[in-house]
């Protein structure tokens, strides 16, 4: 059973639909980046398209990593034991 609310699971969405446009993106980075002549003339349009690769791929990791933390569900339970565990002195 789905406990969230309707607009955590509309956000789980947008984000999965927000990955799933970064992956098209890099797609065509990644034609029009290898699909450039190697010239010198266009040394600085293989370096702003590997910048572009480089930034998507960090918005991807960024978009990962939220969509798989919002699947973490913490139960009443495993609350209580984080918040009433004792921390442990190092001395």
């Amino acid at each position: 059973m789905d406990f969230r609310t309707r607009s955590q699971r509309e956000w789980i969405m947008t984000n999965k639909k927000i990955y799933d446009m970064l992956v098209e993106i890099q797609g065509q980075l990644e034609d029009s980046y290898y699909s450039l002549p190697d010239y010198n003339a266009n040394s600085g349009g293989k370096s702003s398209l590997d910048g572009a690769r480089c930034d998507v791929s960090h918005l991807m990791d960024e978009v990962e990593r939220d969509i798989l933390d919002e699947d973490k569900v913490i139960s009443g339970t495993e609350l209580d034991e984080v918040m009433n565990t004792p921390i442990p002195h190092p001395l």
